[in-house]
Protein backbone atom coordinates (compact mmCIF):
# COMPACT_ATOMS: atom_id res chain seq x y z
CA UNK A 1 0.00 0.00 0.00
CA UNK A 2 2.72 2.72 0.82
CA UNK A 3 4.80 1.61 -1.98
CA UNK A 4 1.47 2.52 -4.14
CA UNK A 5 0.73 5.67 -2.46
CA UNK A 6 5.24 6.45 -3.15
CA UNK A 7 4.96 6.14 -6.53
CA UNK A 8 1.55 7.70 -7.67
CA UNK A 9 2.85 10.77 -5.48
CA UNK A 10 6.09 10.54 -7.77
CA UNK A 11 4.42 10.45 -10.28
CA UNK A 12 2.36 13.40 -9.66
CA UNK A 13 5.22 14.77 -8.35
CA UNK A 14 7.10 14.35 -11.87
CA UNK A 15 3.57 16.55 -13.66
CA UNK A 16 4.36 19.30 -11.38
CA UNK A 17 7.88 19.08 -12.76
CA UNK A 18 7.38 18.75 -15.92
CA UNK A 19 5.02 21.68 -15.94
CA UNK A 20 7.32 24.15 -14.64
CA UNK A 21 10.05 22.69 -16.93
CA UNK A 22 7.64 24.00 -19.71
CA UNK A 23 6.91 27.16 -17.99
CA UNK A 24 10.73 27.69 -17.56
CA UNK A 25 11.87 27.08 -21.49
CA UNK A 26 8.66 29.16 -22.58
CA UNK A 27 9.74 32.64 -20.03
CA UNK A 28 11.79 35.44 -21.46
CA UNK A 29 15.41 34.25 -19.23
CA UNK A 30 17.39 31.72 -20.41
CA UNK A 31 16.51 28.32 -20.48
CA UNK A 32 18.19 26.04 -17.39
CA UNK A 33 16.12 23.50 -16.18
CA UNK A 34 16.73 21.23 -13.56
CA UNK A 35 18.87 17.69 -14.88
CA UNK A 36 19.13 14.54 -12.51
CA UNK A 37 22.83 15.06 -11.67
CA UNK A 38 21.12 18.77 -9.88
CA UNK A 39 18.44 16.59 -8.14
CA UNK A 40 20.86 13.95 -7.37
CA UNK A 41 23.38 16.42 -5.55
CA UNK A 42 20.14 18.26 -3.96
CA UNK A 43 19.14 14.87 -2.52
CA UNK A 44 22.67 13.30 -1.60
CA UNK A 45 24.79 16.66 -0.65
CA UNK A 46 28.03 15.55 -3.11
CA UNK A 47 28.48 15.78 -6.83
CA UNK A 48 27.89 12.69 -8.21
CA UNK A 49 31.40 11.16 -9.32
CA UNK A 50 32.55 12.04 -12.88
CA UNK A 51 36.12 11.25 -12.79
CA UNK A 52 37.26 8.54 -14.95
CA UNK A 53 40.41 8.92 -16.45
CA UNK A 54 39.24 6.00 -19.32
CA UNK A 55 35.24 6.01 -19.54
CA UNK A 56 33.83 3.03 -19.64
CA UNK A 57 30.38 2.28 -21.37
CA UNK A 58 28.81 2.12 -17.71
CA UNK A 59 30.14 5.80 -16.85
CA UNK A 60 28.86 6.88 -19.87
CA UNK A 61 25.21 5.33 -19.61
CA UNK A 62 25.42 6.67 -16.16
CA UNK A 63 26.51 10.28 -17.59
CA UNK A 64 23.22 10.03 -20.43
CA UNK A 65 21.13 9.09 -17.22
CA UNK A 66 22.47 11.85 -15.25
CA UNK A 67 22.12 14.64 -18.36
CA UNK A 68 18.80 13.96 -18.04
CA UNK A 69 15.78 16.44 -16.95
CA UNK A 70 14.92 15.74 -13.49
CA UNK A 71 11.30 15.38 -14.30
CA UNK A 72 11.90 11.60 -16.41
CA UNK A 73 13.80 10.16 -13.68
CA UNK A 74 11.04 10.78 -11.01
CA UNK A 75 8.58 9.80 -13.47
CA UNK A 76 10.35 6.68 -14.16
CA UNK A 77 11.11 5.50 -10.42
CA UNK A 78 7.23 6.74 -10.07
CA UNK A 79 6.10 4.21 -12.58
CA UNK A 80 8.63 1.50 -11.72
CA UNK A 81 7.03 2.48 -8.07
CA UNK A 82 3.54 1.60 -9.37
CA UNK A 83 4.00 -1.32 -11.39
CA UNK A 84 6.14 -3.25 -8.52
CA UNK A 85 3.55 -2.45 -6.15
CA UNK A 86 0.09 -2.96 -7.62
CA UNK A 87 -2.26 -5.14 -6.58
CA UNK A 88 -2.54 -8.40 -8.18
CA UNK A 89 -5.78 -10.61 -8.38
CA UNK A 90 -5.30 -13.98 -6.43
CA UNK A 91 -4.09 -16.81 -8.87
CA UNK A 92 -5.53 -20.28 -7.69
CA UNK A 93 -3.39 -23.29 -8.65
CA UNK A 94 -6.46 -25.67 -8.53
CA UNK A 95 -9.96 -24.69 -9.15
CA UNK A 96 -13.31 -26.80 -9.05
CA UNK A 97 -15.07 -27.41 -12.46
CA UNK A 98 -18.14 -27.06 -11.62
CA UNK A 99 -18.93 -30.28 -10.32
CA UNK A 100 -20.58 -31.28 -6.95
CA UNK A 101 -18.33 -32.90 -4.00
Amino acid sequence: MFGRFLGWFLIALTVVMASADAVLALGPADYSGIVTADLLTLLTGGAPDGTDVAPSLLATASGMLLDLPAWVMVGLAGTAMVVAFRKRNKRFRFRRTGGTF
